[in-house]
């Protein structure tokens, strides 16, 4: 028994148990996704769930989609329970049979009450579906998101004033260029037309 005792305390600093979800920057997330909606769960199955879009941020669907649940473990659970009704923003990324599924996991899949946020990933002043969607836009029409040999870049189709300007004006587009961005490549290339 002594000895039992002694390998165990022998190997127990070893465990880690100090489980932390990965989470990916939602500026990626935004630049990933095939399909960012807003809308409500229609009906639940065992292994997905039928989701009625009410706006489309990103992509392009039919008004119903199909969006596989995703395995909840310690680090990464379910913030609420999927039910019909239930007002959800998606970031999603579409499957080879045609079904969607949420990148990476719960951050993909936003639990919204009354145009607020419950428990996400991204600081607590974003906690407005408005401002989130609008700052997504605003993301979208800046920022494309490339990964090569040579590893991933942003490139901007505006210039650095012009996003000084925009950040302004929506609280999550400058937490993302701000925070998200600060440490990533970003190569500011706008288009310049000169009038003749």
């Amino acid at each position: 028994m002594k000895l039992f005792v002694c390998l165990l305390l022998f190997i127990a600093p070893t465990f880690n148990l100090n489980y932390k979800k990965m989470t990916i920057p939602y500026s990626i997330v935004i630049s990933k996704a095939d399909l960012i909606v807003d809308g409500t769960v229609s009906k639940v199955f065992k292994n997905s769930y039928e989701f009625t879009i009410s706006q489309i941020v990103k992509g392009k669907s039919g008004s119903k989609i199909n969006v596989s649940i995703w395995k909840e473990w310690m680090c990464d659970p379910r913030i609420g329970e999927l039910k019909t009704g239930q007002r959800l923003i998606l970031f999603l990324e579409k499957t080879p049979s045609g079904n969607y599924n949420p990148i990476n996991e719960s951050t993909g899949e936003l639990y919204v009450d009354k145009d607020n946020f419950t428990n996400i990933f991204i600081a607590k002043d974003f906690s407005n579906a408005t401002v989130l969607k609008k700052g997504v836009t605003m993301y979208l029409e800046t920022y494309t998101y490339q990964q090569n040999l040579n590893g991933s870049f942003f490139y901007s189709q505006k210039s650095i004033f012009e996003i000084c300007k925009m950040k302004e004006n929506n609280k999550f587009f400058k937490f993302l260029v701000d925070y998200e961005l600060a440490y990533s490549k970003v190569n500011y290339n706008p288009v310049y037309q000169f009038n003749d």
